[in-house]
């Protein structure tokens, strides 16, 4: 690799990694990052590993690194974060090698720009969750498929068998990414047999898996995602890779909305003037550059929804993103076949401009970011005696976490307690059913966009129970917990 092509490349890695480091505590955990920080990552690794075979639904690699990291930079959002933005900010390096390996120096330069300043890789970048580590195996896994194709050496294959064993030990949906380039590689090479010795490399390592997928999915444990319809779920993750994570496209502000919209209008309208000018003006060897990563994305995308069709639905958005470095390299790719070269950088200009105006926009509206539930818990202020807090379900980890709560239930460690004071943080406007007429309301406090802050209190202490509480259906009860604050 030339002087040059180095630096553009540690530059891009210089952006991506400011753009993931300087935010990092700008928005508080979510519901699954609490779940990580609070009941994965235990001083005792024995005990994590118990908790990842239980609790959790994805291969142990991300938790066991996680752990380890924990030990040095703790479990406050930029300590734990950090690993998820060191690993995001390193998937610019195969993005840049397997576009260059297919095409050239403009469609690595655009790709690893792209990937630098892509706003759903950014969120996950900044996510103490496994996503980012899937993306950057299954990244690494293509590059090295790539350079399969084109030299079958034992080296690139073991390389490529590597990778994806690693995409799989952090995301079980890689499956569908190595399935894709696996079947390649063999139907491409037949009737060697190196290709077919590294699928089954990557077979040993999934089937090595099953047990502990079987385990997590003990209980018939519910896909509440599925609620949702396939086909806006499969839309929506397309929308997220230009237009981030948070708000859905059919909610929020109008305003927001439209920007969004706009967004993805603008790549759409590229990308498909771009493959215009590819089929008029472009070559065979350019169209099969093009097509190659587009085949792998889409086609690791269509797998699973296609089971889901026939009822083994596992597709949440989030779960698809193993294929989005493939599409990214190919729009790259893309961009660099257009005629004349400065059509070709405008459009490239375009899409990374999209990009980042999505990025500056997260930072600055509330409704584009997690729910703020740091602010929630701040909210509620310092208590020196127990205060019960019902609270939304995908609230209850982060409050605790935060406040240092704990679960009030019958089945936990503190059946009942005497209080004086309940909190009730919920996504009503309107009034909710309060509880029993010993307790009066004290104030209401909006939490925008996430939540409002009901406080109750009694003239004395009373003494109740989780159960007690959780039957007066404040908050439905499938979409409620109980918590109890200021035991200690």
């Amino acid at each position: 690799m030339a002087r040059r092509d180095l630096y553009l490349l540690a530059a891009t890695l210089a952006l991506a990694g400011l753009i993931r480091a300087l935010t990092l505590d700008h928005q508080s955990y979510d519901h699954d990052e609490a779940v990580t920080a609070l009941r994965v990552l235990h001083p005792s690794f024995s005990q994590t590993w118990s908790v990842v075979t239980n609790l959790e639904r994805s291969p142990p690699l991300y938790y066991v690194v996680a752990w380890l990291w924990s030990k040095l930079f703790g479990v406050a959002e930029v300590g734990l974060r950090s690993l998820s933005a060191l690993v995001g900010t390193l998937v610019v390096i195969p993005a840049y090698l397997a576009a260059r390996e297919l095409s050239g120096r403009f469609a690595a330069g655009s790709a690893a720009l792209f990937v630098a300043v892509n706003p759903y890789l950014i969120w996950y970048s900044q996510e103490a969750r496994s996503y980012i580590f899937f993306v950057f195996f299954a990244a690494w896994a293509f590059y090295f498929f790539v350079r399969a194709l084109r030299m079958p050496t034992t080296k690139n294959l073991a390389l490529w068998a590597a990778m994806s064993g690693l995409a799989l030990c952090s995301h079980y949906f890689a499956a569908f990414i190595i399935a894709v380039e696996g079947l390649w590689l063999v139907r491409k090479l037949w009737p060697a047999r190196a290709p077919m010795v590294a699928l089954a490399a990557v077979g040993c390592v999934g089937l090595a898996l099953i047990p502990l997928a079987v385990a997590q999915e003990g209980g018939g444990r519910a896909n509440i995602f599925a609620d949702t319809s396939l086909a806006l779920r499969v839309f929506q993750a397309f929308f997220g890779y230009i237009a981030s994570y948070e708000p859905g496209p059919f909610n929020g502000q109008t305003s927001v909305r439209l920007l969004l919209d706009a967004c993805v209008l603008a790549v759409f309208l590229v990308c498909l003037a771009a493959i215009f000018n590819l089929w008029r003006k472009g070559d065979r060897s350019e169209r099969e550059a093009f097509l190659l990563p587009l085949g792998v994305g889409l086609i690791a995308t269509a797998v699973p929804v296609a089971l889901a069709v026939t009822g083994l639905d596992f597709v949440e958005t989030r779960n698809l993103i193993g294929g989005l470095v493939p599409l990214i390299v190919a729009v790259s790719i893309l961009l660099a076949s257009v005629r004349p070269r400065e059509f070709a950088i405008a459009g490239g200009a375009v899409v990374a401009g999209v990009l980042v105006t999505v990025v500056v926009a997260v930072q600055f509206s509330a409704q584009m970011q997690r729910d703020n539930w740091r602010a929630a818990a701040e909210a509620m202020g310092a208590t020196s005696s127990p205060r019960v807090l019902v609270v939304l379900r995908n609230a209850n980890e982060p409050i605790a976490y935060y406040r240092d709560a704990h679960l009030f239930a019958p089945d936990s460690r503190r059946r009942q307690a005497r209080v004086k004071n309940l909190d009730v943080l919920s996504d009503e406007v309107g009034q909710i059913p309060g509880p029993d007429s010993r307790f009066r309301l004290v104030s209401k406090q909006g939490l925008s966009p996430c939540c409002v802050l009901w406080r109750y209190e009694a003239k004395r202490p009373v003494k109740v129970t989780g159960q007690e509480i959780a039957n007066e259906n404040i908050i439905a009860p499938d979409r409620a917990n109980v918590l109890i604050d200021g035991v200690g």
